[in-house]
């Protein structure tokens, strides 16, 4: 093998066509602002060329389900190994994916618990897969492996009697036409829908509330009383029913939220909330069934396990203990692994997490640790690993723990390659390679590429900020703020009865080392500020995105303040869009207004084009063969499936006759390619839309296409275009409380500052802004800071430290003070609390 890897004429999206060359076994680092090329070079050329090799290697008729892959857009690339890929995780997990999942500790225990667990007299061994709640064998049947029981509250469904099904006596039926709906079929069925609910026989009562039946039936002019245009054929749903439905299939949190109104929220009594069949839980390793062991933390499984079979072999050697046919090789081979795979994960430092944890309640940061363990893991060696945005969710003080694990695979024999904003990583690379100078169409140029040593010579903005010379001032001066809002008894997760305050009409931001309870706090205000009587943002059109509290987090919880606020902006980590189909350019209506203009001109009314002509999620003008993706995908059963252009559009999205129609010498497919920042120039003032792509520019996202899938974003940029999406439809005489889960994620430093200007604008209109992040540039430019730790996990959950950033600074306690002082250059001193004259918080 070479001692290097060649890339020549790369141009995939905006790259120039440049040429560069990688050494071997060093830890490379590209950076460069936002958009300007880094994910283009490391994934869409390198790791793409690599993963093209690779499906090249397989069989021939593989290879020719394969046909429609492409290679990326580079003239050669020489001296490429097998490549790795750890991208940001786009999207929230599943519901029913855990820490034991993920970390893939969860499949060990059901084998063990399945071969050396101690069965109730009588019971035969049961299968691996019945300790899990995701397969049939495995789910509890009572709960259906929800863990609680949902059932009508007949008081709550029918508040007063008095009242008749015509005047709503049903409460739990929803309104507008399904309501008016279900009165229709009522009265067909002959049910007096006009007298008291309370007159109404018992049976007919108990029927409406909670039948299982689903009858289809006609509604006609003359079977009921209320005018219609027409008949139609209906099918009815009990109160109970409609309920349940919804819970299932709502992706509306107010319409989740009106729902549980109508419902108790009980433990299974089976299963106790473990979502596994009883059978299962009887079976147990240490006096311990593999629910209570999976709430134990990883580092505690391991050795608990390791204890009670070891004890349970060395009594037990008889022929009962081993109908399984287990041996004591098999659970050595089984408990190393375990040793192994928690060994890692406690090395990264989130040991803490106990594998019953819903993954999609944890910190991006933790998200990315346990996937990053399973490489780390694998032991493999002259690979190439590329890394997307390793320091994503963490704080700087996790960061410097995790890239000793980074230089690890590195020393090991790997090609490291890190797409990275924070300066601190890639100033301790080998080698770095710079993007620039802008993004979207002012980027894609090779800037520089060398050893770290040159490049801190350099005179660009990387360069000023490896050498740490960046504005240290923050670009927000001290505020006074004459209320607060103050929450108290915050108890999600790893919160121990946590009390906090922030001003209304600032800034905040909570830091802290990843898995010190932020998004649990912000979580758990974003539910009292609903409650308090805060509308939440509901964008119709898109999956809800406001953050979600159980009641019982809420039990202990009280506040003041929130009153104040009309309206709860509360965004998570989750994706934008359902499908590949949601593209940036529809979500604030853009694409719309574009294909109204391509639908005016001569030749497309001359053809009888309507905008749906230009609309690839209609069949008319779309490729017929990739239905407007412009990608084939094909699943090759027992490999990952694989994607590439579509042949038969070449990625256009479109047919022929449809990008004849040009716009500026443009067709409908070269607009979707272009960036945000070129398309302003284009159609910002033609189509009235200024406003639109303004907004768009200063949330940090002009160098992202107007095609680009919304699936495809990073966290933080999805919740920068969700924040986009709120400025352009806020009354301006709403008072709007904005919390946002590391809105900074991706984002270079010198654009996390235009990111802090934009927020420092809403609060001066009047606004409020919770924020939880580790971008130093936020933390530095709030008006108030908490912090929280001092650890993670069990060590994690209080507040350390809260004032104005350069008095927790001052103050020299916690993580977040160390680095803000060597930024401000400060010396300690007492900060101050809301109220109090020290920074020390509970």
């Amino acid at each position: 093998m070479t001692e290097q890897i060649g890339i020549v004429g790369a141009r995939e999206h905006n790259l120039s066509e440049f040429s560069v060359s990688l050494p071997h076994r060093q830890l490379i680092g590209i950076c460069g602002v936002s958009g300007s090329g880094k994910s283009s070079l490391a994934f869409d050329t390198i790791y793409a060329e690599a993963q093209r090799r690779y499906l090249e290697s397989v069989s021939p008729f593989t290879r020719h389900l394969l046909g429609a892959v492409s290679a990326p857009q580079v003239d050669r690339i020489t001296g490429l190994p097998a490549a790795i890929a750890v991208k940001q995780l786009v999207s929230t997990p599943p519901e029913n994916s855990s820490v034991g999942t993920l970390s893939q500790v969860s499949d060990l225990l059901r084998v063990l618990f399945s071969r050396f667990g101690d069965y109730p007299a009588n019971q035969g061994r049961l299968l691996a897969s019945a300790f899990s709640p995701n397969t049939v064998e495995g789910a509890c049947p009572t709960c259906a492996a929800k863990g609680r029981i949902h059932e009508i509250d007949l008081d709550a469904a029918v508040p007063d009697d008095s009242l008749t099904i015509r005047e709503g006596a049903i409460a739990a039926w929803p309104g507008g036409w399904l309501g008016r709906n279900f009165k229709h079929l009522v009265e067909t069925m002959g049910i007096d829908i006009d007298v008291a609910w309370k007159t109404l026989p018992a049976e007919t009562r108990t029927w409406l509330l909670t039948t299982e039946d689903t009858p289809s039936i006609t509604v006609t002019q003359e079977s009921i009383r209320e005018h219609i245009t027409r008949g139609y054929t209906g099918k009815f749903r009990s109160a109970r029913r409609y309920l349940l439905d919804t819970m299932v299939t709502t992706g509306s949190d107010t319409v989740r939220e009106r729902t549980e109104e109508f419902l108790s929220n009980d433990l299974c009594p089976d299963c106790h909330g473990s979502r596994i069949n009883p059978d299962a839980l009887s079976v147990t390793i240490g006096g311990a069934n593999i629910a209570e062991v999976a709430t134990r933390s990883l580092t505690d499984v391991a050795l608990s396990l390791h204890t009670a079979i070891a004890a349970d072999l060395d009594r037990d050697h008889n022929e009962a203990k081993r109908f399984s046919g287990a041996t004591d090789d098999a659970a050595h081979v089984l408990l190393d692994e375990l040793d192994k795979r928690t060994e890692v994960i406690e090395r990264l430092g989130v040991g803490y997490l106990p594998p019953h944890r819903s993954a999609a309640t944890l910190s991006p940061g933790e998200l990315q640790r346990l996937r990053l363990a399973a490489h780390l893991h694998s032991g493999l060696h002259g690979m190439v690993y590329v890394f997307d945005e390793l320091s994503t969710g963490l704080h700087p003080k996790d960061t410097e723990h995790l890239f000793t694990h980074i230089e690890a695979l590195r020393d090991a024999g790997n090609t490291v390659i890190l797409v990275e904003h924070d300066m601190e990583l890639v100033r301790r690379c080998d080698w770095v390679v710079e993007l620039g100078p802008g993004g979207g169409a002012r980027g894609g140029q090779l800037m520089f590429s060398g050893p770290v040593a040159e490049a801190l010579d350099g005179e660009s903005s990387t360069a000023v900020r490896l050498r740490n010379e960046a504005p240290s001032e923050p670009w927000r001066a001290p505020q006074e703020f004459g209320a607060w809002a103050r929450c108290s008894g915050l108890s999600a997760n790893n919160l121990g009865d946590l009390s906090l305050a922030f001003p209304i009409g600032g800034l905040t931001t909570l830091t802290g080392v990843s898995g010190a309870g932020k998004s649990s706090a912000l979580r758990t205000v974003a539910a009292l500020a609903r409650t308090a009587g805060a509308s939440p943002f509901d964008d119709d059109d898109e999956p809800q995105a406001v953050a979600r509290s159980g009641r019982g987090e809420l039990a202990e919880a009280d506040a003041t303040g929130l009153e104040v606020f009309d309206r709860v902006v509360s965004f998570d980590q989750s994706t934008i869009g359902r499908s590949p189909r949601s593209v940036i350019g529809t979500y604030l209506g853009i694409f719309d207004k574009i294909r109204s203009l391509f639908a005016k001109t001569d030749l497309a009314r001359s053809r009888g084009f309507t905008a749906s002509q230009f609309s690839f999620n209609t069949a008319r003008g779309r490729c017929p063969r990739c239905e407007g993706l412009g990608i084939i995908t094909i699943d090759l059963v027992h490999l990952p499936a694989s994607s590439g252009t579509c042949p038969e559009c070449e990625g256009r999205r479109f047919t022929e006759e449809t990008l004849e129609v040009t716009v500026e010498d443009l067709t409908i497919a070269d607009v979707l390619d272009l960036s945000i920042d070129a398309a302003a120039t284009v159609f910002a003032e033609r189509l009235g839309l200024v406003a639109h792509f303004e907004v768009l520019q200063r949330v940090g996202l002009g160098g992202l296409l107007l095609g680009q899938s919304s699936a495809t974003l990073s966290g933080g940029e999805a919740q920068r275009l969700r924040l986009a999406a709120v400025m352009r439809a806020r009354k301006r005489r709403e008072r709007s409380l904005f919390i946002l889960d590391e809105p900074a994620n991706g984002l270079h430093p010198s654009d996390a500052r235009v990111l802090g200007q934009l927020f420092r604008q809403i609060v001066d209109e009047g606004d409020t802004i919770l924020i939880a992040d580790h971008n130093m540039e936020l933390a530095a430019g709030s008006d108030w800071l908490i912090d929280m730790g001092p650890g993670p996990g069990p060590d994690g959950g209080r507040i350390v430290a809260e004032g104005t950033p350069r008095e927790v600074a001052a103050a020299g306690i916690g993580a977040t003070a160390e680095v803000l002082s060597a930024r401000f250059g400060t010396s300690t001193t007492t900060g101050t609390t809301a109220g109090t004259s020290t920074t020390t918080g509970s």
